[in-house]
């Protein structure tokens, strides 16, 4: 799987719900619509570091296998 096909969470800013993107649809800036209250957040209008919705805890990468696996499992169950 390459990079850009990666999975992450990333926080709807109305709900606080969890959406749950691919990093090329962040590095593309498209507008997804919340899972949660079906309005439209542009993932273009983040924070860069929040963008890639991995918490600044695991910056640079350390520990992101494990976050990863965890963005697995939550959109297993979705």
């Amino acid at each position: 799987m390459e990079f850009n096909d990666q999975e992450v969470i990333v926080d709807c800013p109305h709900c606080k719900g969890e959406i749950i993107v691919n990093i090329l649809e962040i590095t593309n800036h498209h507008t997804v619509s919340c899972p949660n209250c079906s309005k439209k957040v542009d993932l273009a209008a983040n924070d860069p570091s929040a963008k890639l919705g991995v918490p600044k805890t695991y910056m640079p990468f350390d520990g992101l296998a494990d976050y990863m696996k965890q963005v697995e499992e939550k959109r297993k169950k979705k």
